[in-house]
């Protein structure tokens, strides 16, 4: 081993915390000099009235450069060095006071995340990129971005270029060092834990984008001491590591608050959807909502043209991929727009019940001591006799409930006694037992507005008077049972001793033929 190499060695460990860089030895210097003359080159160092910048974008709130000659205890300030002054934008600047060759940019803490390496000074002018880890020219003086002041410049939440996912985190609970950590699966991730550095906007504010889209993100201050949960990766939304919440970041003059369509998921054809919305203007201007519907091929359905109205019901009558429009103005001419994405199922042929929709909606009110209608839009279950049995649980707030069946019903009439929240759990049966259910939650109330929606008239089919001729009497025995719906189904299937029904007593749905569906209109009527 050369006596150049055991002297590098010896100096570092001699110099592997050196943070304080405190007074080192004569012998120190000496080696500086054989290096120096070893290695064949100097490096470059500042001299008095230099300026040194650093770009500010990776979470940090304040930075320092602390600086120093390289070998000696020649250093700008005590650690952690000087404040370093804001030019412009995310840029600071720091005028070097000494003969310097070495610097570390840091928040004012020591320890990983708030300090970068020791790095080499990289000449008068430069610019050292936090987010990146690189030097770069710099251009003083530069051309900074105008803000659109036009009621109607910003129609849109502010999300930056690119492809990748970004998110925001609104600090409201005083974080430093703001990291985001992303990821779809152990080896898919944007970085090590704790992830990348966020980048401070403004009103305490910070923004990541990411290269590529992420599912998944925890926000973190470096550790994994303080941090949120694993949190769904919201593109374009905000995160408020205070309320717990992410909501849409909207920086326009009509801001967008929420946009929802309940149900967004397990959708079919026929399926009353209820689509709302909330904007605000700061100043008060009166606020109006649009809500369409554009299908694959790119035509349009009009729900509910420009009025006050936030919230309207629409009900899809094709399967398909819809994209729904919620467009919004206001009094200042301000306007903005949101959309989302369903996919309409098709029902038609599908053996498992489905519940389309339920009125009143879940959550909502319902008057004290007057009745209510739950009323169920199902489909699927098309199998057997294709027949729907319904059963309604109610559980009041005391946490009573009633004794429930199942009945061909799609319909239930309960009375609200308590104030208080009332659950209703609605269960769909098929004819092969096949089960779904929902739970709603409605809240009683003695507000004098809500008005409790009315029964639906009842729509069932009545048998014939006509003494010679009892409706639906297929077996011919003079009486409507059970037994006649049997008689049609082995009638249609050519069972040996089930002949072929007359049309006029067995067609009960009046389309002229004999089916199935008159042996399920007669087990209707039965149980009606």
């Amino acid at each position: 081993m050369t006596l150049h190499t055991t002297i590098l060695l010896n100096l570092e460990e001699i110099i592997m915390v050196r943070k304080q860089h405190k007074v080192l030895s004569i012998i120190l210097c000496l080696i500086l000099a054989v290096s120096a003359v070893c290695a064949g080159t100097v490096g470059t160092f500042a001299a008095t009235g230099d300026t040194v910048y650093v770009r500010l974008n990776n979470g940090w709130n304040t930075v320092y450069a602390y600086m120093w000659f390289k070998g000696t205890d020649t250093n700008n300030q005590v650690w952690p060095g000087v404040q370093m002054t804001k030019v412009t934008d995310n840029v600071y600047s720091y005028s070097v006071t000494d003969n310097f060759d070495m610097i570390v940019f840091n928040n004012g803490n020591g320890g990983d995340g708030n300090q970068t390496g020791d790095l080499d000074y990289a000449g008068n002018g430069k610019i050292y990129d936090l987010a990146a880890g690189k030097w770069e020219s710099y251009v003083t003086n530069p051309t900074t971005a105008t803000t659109a002041t036009s009621a109607t410049s910003s129609t849109k939440a502010t999300v930056p270029s690119g492809d990748g996912t970004t998110v925001y985190l609104k600090n409201e609970a005083g974080w430093s060092n703001v990291h985001c950590y992303m990821w779809n699966s152990d080896s898919d991730k944007n970085a090590e834990w704790p992830g990348k550095p966020m980048v401070n906007i403004g009103d305490d504010i910070y923004q990541y984008t990411a290269s590529k889209t992420f599912a998944n993100c925890i926000f973190n201050v470096g550790s994994n001491v303080t941090q949120t949960e694993n949190l769904t990766a919201m593109n374009g939304y905000i995160y408020n590591n205070s309320t717990k919440q992410w909501s849409v970041y909207d920086t326009s003059p009509l801001q967008v608050k929420s946009f929802t369509a309940d149900p967004n998921k397990g959708v079919y054809v026929g399926s009353d959807i209820t689509l709302s919305a909330l904007a605000v203007n700061n100043s008060g201007a009166a606020v109006s909502y649009k809500f369409s519907a554009s299908n694959a091929s790119g035509n349009t359905e009009l729900i509910s043209d420009f009025s006050s109205a936030n919230s309207v019901v629409w009900t899809p009558q094709a399967a398909g991929k819809y994209t729904i429009n919620f467009d919004f103005k206001d009094t200042d001419n301000n306007i903005n727009s949101r959309t989302l994405e369903i996919t309409v199922e098709d029902d038609s042929a599908l053996e498992n019940p489905v519940i389309k929709s339920v009125t009143p909606v879940n959550n909502s009110l319902v008057k004290a001591n007057s009745p209510v209608t739950v009323s169920v839009k199902a489909g699927g279950a098309k199998i057997g006799t294709e027949l729907k049995f319904y059963k309604y649980v109610v559980k009041d707030p005391s946490g009573a409930q009633n004794i429930a069946y199942y009945t061909l019903n799609d319909t239930y009439n309960f009375t609200p006694e308590k104030l208080g929240t009332y659950t209703v759990s609605v269960y769909v049966q098929g004819s092969d037992n096949r089960t779904v259910s929902q739970t709603y939650t409605y809240t009683s109330t003695n507000d004098g507005n809500v008005t409790n929606p009315t029964p639906a008239p009842t729509t069932a089919t009545k048998p014939t008077t006509n003494p010679s001729v009892i409706k639906g009497d297929a077996d011919g025995d003079g009486v409507l049972t059970v037994m006649d719906a049997t008689y049609i189904q082995k009638s249609l299937v050519d069972i040996d001793g089930y002949g072929p029904v007359d049309i006029k007593v067995g067609d009960m749905d009046g389309d002229g033929r004999i089916s199935v569906k008159d042996a399920t209109d007669i087990q209707l009527l039965l149980i009606q």
